[in-house]
């Protein structure tokens, strides 16, 4: 099995278990998105240094 085909069975197991997650509810993340209000946030252009 070359790296093509190896990549290929790969992806398409991926696909087939996000797949499966999406229709049994089972995503390991939240469906709501977070807020983007939060006291969290870094605005880009406010900071002067790498974050």
């Amino acid at each position: 099995m070359d790296n093509d085909e190896h990549l290929e069975r790969h992806l398409e197991l991926c696909r087939r278990v996000y797949l499966r997650m999406l229709a049994e509810g089972t995503l390991p993340w939240r469906a709501e998105q977070d807020s983007q209000n939060s006291p969290d946030v870094v605005e880009s252009e406010d900071t002067t240094n790498d974050v």
